[in-house]
């Protein structure tokens, strides 16, 4: 006679009122106290915003070293490339390509920013119009006349002064050189910044006469050097796995373990394509999780690795102490259902033992096969 393939039917077994609503609701009302409760406790520690004004007051050198990057060129943004533009003079540092694959410049520039027009000499032009100061608008006519080269020489000179300059009471104390305007633009716009006008003035942005509420050029002023330096303070840099944990021993997203921890290796944490690659071996990598079912030996890793016996422990333990499955006359080919093994037809008909419903039994009938069991409940559980 044919044999008939295994197959579990749920109409063998007892059947179980279960409320999936009901059970659902009361665990997220108590998931939703837990949460509350460990978070009014343990909660993160809270730290406002970075803002230019806190820079500034703080570190007015920082600020300062961001203003000459932001006007020569060798900042992070001037020369970022797309979206924001396309780099210092056509030289983009930032733009990552991996075998000639390039998606950050399919979109071009929609976010055009020019450092030093946006960040300093707008902002300074503003300050000089609205405080009628004639030495500041002398200094940005002198500057924007100057040759590029001259222009050069001056925020290099600037930029090695910073180095080796001092502050006292607030004010940064410059080594005698030759800085042309450039200084004073730097030492106003610092001032402009101490004062909470500089996030203003960057945050401009006009429509048709009409304002809108765009901080992008706010964001990106202090993307330099100040950020960077206080996210090593606080241990919070992408290479201390500053997107995993939050400020000092508090937990963060940790769910996104796997992304961060290649940021920590090579060639991902050195190479000039490390955002990129990254995102295509986490891709790689879903990919896999999703054909997993599909791919020759990965897809018997469930039956090798018996997670799902530690999490249901407590019911292969019952099995075990009640000897139910050695009791079970379908035992051998319910182990041998997923690899598709049949069982013979001429199986003698004896009870087979409830395995959801301890209380309840089965009447196996061999005519009918076994996706016709005739079930004889002792009685009816409501649990």
């Amino acid at each position: 006679m044919k044999p008939i393939r295994f197959s579990r039917d749920t109409l063998q077994f007892p059947q179980k009122d279960f409320d999936m609503v009901k059970e659902g609701v009361v665990s997220l009302g108590i998931l939703t106290v837990l949460i509350v409760a460990a978070a009014a406790i343990w909660g993160a520690p809270f730290r406002p915003a970075v803002t230019n004004q806190q820079a500034a007051l703080q570190n007015p050198i920082g600020i300062g070293q961001e203003v000459l990057g932001d006007l020569d060129g060798q900042g992070g943004i001037a020369s970022y490339g797309p979206p924001y533009n396309n780099g210092w003079h056509g030289q983009a540092q930032s733009v990552q390509s991996f075998l000639g694959f390039s998606p950050q410049t399919w979109w071009g520039t929609p976010y055009q920013v020019n450092t030093a027009q946006a960040d300093v000499l707008t902002p300074l032009q503003m300050l000089a119009t609205a405080s009628h100061d004639s030495a500041l608008t002398a200094a940005l006519h002198t500057y924007k006349t100057a040759s590029y080269t001259q222009q050069q020489a001056w925020t290099t000179a600037m930029t090695n002064a910073l180095g080796k300059a001092t502050v006292r009471n607030g004010q940064v104390l410059l080594p005698s050189g030759h800085y042309g305007p450039v200084a004073l633009m730097v030492n106003d716009e610092i001032n402009l910044a101490k004062s909470g006008l500089l996030s203003g003035a960057l945050d401009r942005e006009t429509n048709g006469g009409v304002y809108r509420w765009n901080v992008q050029n706010d964001l990106l002023f202090l993307q330099g050097q100040v950020l960077p330096n206080i996210a090593n303070n606080i241990n919070m840099a992408g290479g201390q796995w500053g997107i995993n944990h939050d400020e000092q021993a508090y937990p963060g997203p940790w769910w996104l373990t796997p992304y961060t921890f290649l940021y920590q290796i090579p060639p991902w944490s050195t190479g000039a394509t490390g955002d990129q690659t990254a995102a295509y071996a986490m891709g790689l990598l879903f990919v896999l999780l999703i054909l997993v079912p599909w791919i020759p030996g990965l897809n018997k890793l469930p039956k090798l690795l018996p997670v799902h016996r530690a999490i249901w422990r407590d019911w292969y333990r019952h099995l075990e102490k009640t000897n139910a499955c050695g009791q079970c006359p379908l035992r051998a080919s319910c182990t041998k259902e997923f690899s598709g093994h049949t069982i013979d037809q001429q199986q003698p008909t004896e009870m087979v033992p409830s395995c959801y419903q301890p209380d309840a039994t089965f009447a196996y009938n061999m005519n009918d096969g076994l996706r016709s069991p005739s079930m004889m409940p002792l009685r009816t559980s409501t649990d």
